[in-house]
Parts: structure tokens; C-alpha cells; sequence
């Protein structure tokens, strides 16, 4: 008889030797079955140690979890409490004013230099009752201020003391990075800048060549009155082929971030108490490609980030869950970073919300140790570890099933009409079936009744991401329409006119409630005029209920023209002093109402 106990307390093994000594004659004795357990025990202990081993990396000391159990609570008040901010992309600044508004993260820690620089600073829940408290960074963690190394750091931190109640999300801006330890290893520096090609999304973008023949154009025509020999074409363009120049390529026309480069200068400055101009173009790059190491802070960041995470009632991804996103895995192998001849098809569809989650995450895992395996191209240069993560975050070379990149929102609102008419284009429906970059800008619809019912069915009430912004608060879809609330969060262009593009501008997502399953939506925050806003949404509760008798009914709808055909506004918040902002646009353009509640009334 073999029984394996890989634990079990003293009372229960105790009880079970009792049992095996008490079976009839020709059973197990007493003392041979004391024996048995004691081994099979020893035995389970020693693989579970061995198992540990194998799969321990230096970077995770605690198990992923992808659904967090729901919270239990009898008391009257509310106890339940969740925090999420996403897209902060290295704004330190921005991400400082967040928790100083935050009720559910406090600053525990900081260092700082001579000159008043933070070099440091680590986070902790603010609750007493830890158990009650969860927190969720949405994704985008880096690109858009000197703040990357700093944050991730302290996200990472973060994570490791609370693994059971703080989660990372992957964004596109974490993920894409990982293209750059092959990109700028010798091999590809030694290949011809015509090889270059431009980026396979973007049939806009210029290509390496083009672009360093354009620097070229611009030193000759500053250096024109110069006596001195002008290099010949080529050769300039010949040497401008180096690494300084192919990363800045690559953040300005390929990922979407042309400061990044002088943001990582500053903050290396700032934590190595050097001048700016201390900081040397080669120690940046090399920055860049340690970041995305093993021992990177970035790639810790990744390590301990998922796809998507479950709490309670609520799904949280940084893309939109819609019916190309829904269900889907890709395959690990044949997920290339490129735009597919044809559509590729899934390694599987999951049933249910859970498993679907489940498989994204494992996704993660298997890409990145892919990643750390084989980090540059194979000698045919078709294939590389962690080109699958890349690709992932890329909606053309998903054939438009990107959860990290696939968006709601328009306008700053949640949805538009313009939106709508984008997406049911027929032209472009017929062109999805043959070509994958007439996905590119267009917003998934929240409404969708099909994806709505999926979830619902599998008990999800709310669904928060990031990725797209949204004006100078959080756009939000109410669950008076389909029984399911679509938050996204992403606030990063709350003032085009700012130098940060955020300005005055900071918004707090909040779920608050009796239990994980039990709750509504709280927006907090400032507007980019400086009005403030706080505003509660539906209670969402047990069996896909919606208590519409608690939260403000306008808020999250969209309102019927006026008499003068006034049309396609979203209510968004209400201010403190008692109007509401509503909302409309098309695509980063963004106009903005505040009118009193008895013009709202009638407009439904």
C-alpha cells in the first residue's frame, strides 16, 4: 500500500496510521504502517524540494496567482477595497500625486540625493487589514518620463511582499522591449541598413535607411558653409550604423516613444550622481539592454506580471476583451512577430473565463523562459526566444486577437460613433479576412452583447483595462446596458497643452465593497482644469445582479441630442460642485461639457 502525503499535520497522520494499525489480521501493523507514511512523506518532501529547484528563477520567490479567491464578509460596512492606475509610463511624478491620493497604496520609503532626486522608494498597502486591500497596476509601466527604473523597481518590490494582493499586468510598452537584445546584438549591427526593413504595422514609418539618410541631409545642410570636405552619401550613412542610432530608430518610429532616450539619460544621472552630460550615448543603450536582462529591473517587472488577473467579480487586462480576444491562446511556436501570410489559428479556444486567463498567463511563462534560452536570432535568422511575447502586443501580427493592444475608446469616451462606423465598415470587414492591418485603429465595442454574455456567464461583472486613452479621467461603459461595466483607465494624454501631457490632471480607480464579489466602481481624481471629481457607479453583487439603487444612474451613458441635434456625448464624472463632465470626440481629439443634472434629465 502507497500512500504520498506532501503535507499534512500531526492530528491527521495520526489518524490515518491508527486506521492502517486497526485493519484486521493480515493488514498493516502499527508500526509498519508508521513506517510507510514516514517514507512516502519524506519522499514527497524531497520531490516537492527537487520540483522547487527545477522551476525556482531568480526572480519569482512566490506562486503566480491568476484568480484571486473571492473576500468573505458579514460586516455592514464596507472592507473590501481595490486600487488601479495604469499607463504611467515612467511619470514619476504622476505616479507620486496617485498614491498621495490613494486609499489604497502608501509611500513606506524613500531615498533621496543632495539635490532632493528620489532615488528610491518602496510602497505598502495601506489597510490595516491587509486581506482586504488589493492593488493592480494595469500594464505600460515605462517609455514617457524619467521614472522607468525607479518605478519598476518599486512596482517589483510591491508585488513580492504582497503576491497574494497586488498584481502586474504586461502592457505593450513592457513587452515590445524585449526585441531589443536581438535587434542591437552584433549580428544585426553587422547587417546591411538596406536589410533594415520598416516596421511591418506601420507601412508609414520610415525605414532605418531612410531615416538615417534623412540625419545625414540635416548635418549637411546645418554644416553647409563648412570649408571642410563633406563625407560622401554612403559613407555617412555607413557611419551613423550604430547602436545609439538604430535604439533611437526604433523608440521614435517603431515604439512610439522619441524622449525615451534622454528620459533614461536623466534618470541615470539622477542614480548615479552624475551630470547629464556625464552619461555617455553607449552607457544608455547598454542600460537599455541590462533593463531587459535577466537581472533587468524590466524583466523582473515581467517575471512577476500576467496577462490577465480575476478578482472576484472583476477581469483586469491592459487591451479589450472583445470577439477576437475573447477565448483565444495562440500557439507558443508559431506566433511570430510579423504580419502573417494568413490567419493563424489558436491552440485552443478556452470554455470559460478562468481557463482562458489561465492559459494567457501560462503563455507568459513559456515565452519568457523561450526568451531567456535563446535571446538572439538563430543562424537563419527566422526565429527567436520570446518572439511570441512580441507579437502578442502586436495587433497586425495577431490577426487583430491582441488582448495587450486591441482598445476600447474614442474621443475620450468609451465609444463613439465614429468608432462604431470604423468597425462595421464592410470594406474593411471583407479586408479581415486577408489582411491583418485593418485592424490597427480601430476600438473593440463594449456593448458587444456575445462577449458580455461570456462573461457573465462565467461570473464577471466588470472588466478594467488600460492601453487606449481616454481624456482626463477614466472612461466607463454602465452596467445598464448589458449587465457588464467596461472601465478603461488609461488618463496618459489628460492635457495635450502640458508638457507631460498630463498636467493637473490624476485619476483613482477604486472598487470598494463588502467582498470581492460585492461592490462598486469609486472615480476620484482632479480634471485638467482643476475641478475635482468623485463619483460611485452601480453596486455589482452575487448572480450578475445590478443594484441600481445605489451609485449615480447618469453616470457612464450615453445621452440623446439636444433639440439643436447636439449629439455623442458620454457622462463621465460628476465634480464636486455638483455638474457633470460629459465627453465627446474622435480619436485623440477630445471636447468637453459641464452641465447641471436637470439638463441631463429626458436625455435618455
Amino acid at each position: 500500500m502507497a500512500i504520498i502525503l506532501s503535507r499534512c499535520d500531526n492530528i491527521f497522520f495520526w489518524g490515518v496510521v491508527l486506521f492502517l494499525a486497526s485493519l484486521p489480521s493480515g493488514g498493516i501493523s502499527f508500526h509498519f504502517a508508521k513506517h510507510q507514511l514516514v517514507t512516502a512523506r519524506r519522499r514527497s518532501r524531497n520531490h516537492f524540494s527537487r520540483s522547487c529547484k527545477r522551476t525556482a528563477t531568480p526572480f519569482m520567490t512566490q506562486q503566480h496567482a491568476h484568480i484571486a479567491k473571492p473576500t468573505k464578509n458579514n460586516d455592514s460596512s464596507s472592507s473590501f477595497r481595490l486600487g488601479y492606475v495604469t499607463d504611467v509610463e515612467g511619470n514619476l511624478d504622476y505616479f507620486l500625486n496617485y498614491v498621495k491620493q490613494s486609499q489604497v497604496l502608501i509611500i513606506q520609503t524613500m531615498t533621496r540625493d543632495e539635490a532632493n532626486n528620489i532615488l528610491s522608494f518602496t510602497l505598502s498597502l495601506a489597510s490595516e487589514k491587509k486581506e482586504d486591500c488589493y492593488f493592480v497596476y494595469g500594464g505600460d509601466a515605462v517609455d514617457k518620463g524619467p521614472g522607468d527604473i525607479r518605478l519598476v523597481r518599486a512596482l517589483v518590490d510591491l508585488k513580492r511582499r504582497y503576491p497574494q494582493r497586488v498584481f502586474l499586468l504586461v502592457g505593450n510598452r513592457d513587452l515590445n522591449k524585449l526585441r531589443l537584445t536581438a535587434e542591437l546584438s552584433q549580428e544585426d549591427m553587422n547587417r546591411e541598413v538596406k536589410d533594415i526593413p520598416q516596421p511591418h504595422w506601420d507601412p508609414k514609418a520610415p525605414s532605418l535607411k531612410e531615416y538615417l539618410e534623412n540625419i545625414v541631409q540635416q548635418k549637411q545642410q546645418k554644416d553647409k558653409d563648412n570649408t571642410a570636405t563633406t563625407p560622401s552619401f554612403s559613407s555617412s550613412v555607413d557611419a551613423l550604423n550604430t547602436r545609439v542610432h538604430r535604439l533611437n530608430y526604433m523608440l521614435q518610429h517603431t515604439l512610439g516613444c522619441p524622449n525615451t532616450f534622454e528620459y533614461r539619460r536623466q534618470e541615470l544621472a539622477i542614480l548615479r550622481n552624475k551630470g547629464k552630460k556625464e552619461i555617455t550615448d553607449d552607457e544608455v543603450v547598454d542600460n537599455f539592454l541590462s533593463e531587459i536582462g535577466e537581472r533587468g529591473s524590466l524583466f523582473q517587472y515581467l517575471q512577476c506580471a500576467n496577462v490577465a488577473v480575476v478578482i472576484g467579480n472583476t477581469l483586469f487586462c491592459h487591451g479589450a476583451v472583445d470577439q477576437n480576444t475573447m477565448k483565444f491562446v495562440p500557439h507558443l511556436q508559431n506566433t511570430k512577430f510579423e504580419n502573417p501570410m494568413s490567419k493563424p489559428p489558436p491552440a485552443k479556444l478556452a470554455d470559460t473565463v478562468e481557463e482562458w486567463v489561465a492559459s494567457l498567463n501560462d503563455f507568459l511563462r513559456e515565452g519568457l523562459q523561450d526568451y531567456v534560452k535563446r535571446p538572439h536570432w538563430n543562424g537563419e535568422r527566422t526565429s527567436r526566444g520570446g518572439e511570441s511575447l512580441m507579437a502578442l502586443q502586436n495587433r497586425s501580427a495577431m490577426w487583430g486577437r491582441s488582448i495587450v493592444s486591441n482598445c476600447y475608446g474614442d474621443g475620450g469616451c468609451i465609444t463613439t460613433i465614429h468608432a462604431t462606423k470604423l468597425r462595421n465598415d464592410p470594406k474593411r470587414l471583407e479586408m479581415e479576412r486577408i489582411n491583418p492591418l485593418v485592424f490597427e485603429k480601430v476600438s473593440s465595442d463594449p456593448k458587444d452583447p456575445i462577449v458580455s454574455k461570456w462573461l457573465s456567464n462565467c461570473g464577471i461583472q466588470r472588466v478594467i483595462v488600460g492601453h487606449k486613452p481616454t481624456g482626463d479621467c477614466p472612461a466607463v461603459l454602465s452596467s445598464s446596458y448589458s449587465g457588464v461595466e467596461i472601465v478603461s483607465g488609461d488618463t496618459s494624454f489628460s492635457d495635450v497643452s502640458a508638457p507631460d501631457k498630463r498636467g493637473l490632471a490624476v485619476g483613482i480607480v477604486e472598487v470598494v465593497g463588502f467582498s470581492s464579489v460585492d461592490n462598486q466602481l469609486h472615480l476620484r481624481g482632479t480634471l485638467s482644469n482643476g475641478n475635482s471629481y468623485n463619483s460611485k457607479f452601480y453596486r455589482l453583487h452575487s448572480g450578475n445582479k445590478v443594484d441600481e439603487s445605489t451609485g449615480d444612474p447618469f453616470l457612464g451613458r450615453h445621452i440623446q441630442p439636444d433639440d439643436d441635434g447636439d449629439d455623442d456625448w458620454w457622462i463621465k464624472v460628476k465634480t464636486e460642485d455638483g455638474h457633470y463632465c460629459l465627453t465627446r470626440g474622435k480619436g485623440r481629439f477630445v471636447e468637453y461639457r459641464h452641465i447641471e443634472k436637470s439638463e441631463l434629465l429626458n436625455r435618455f
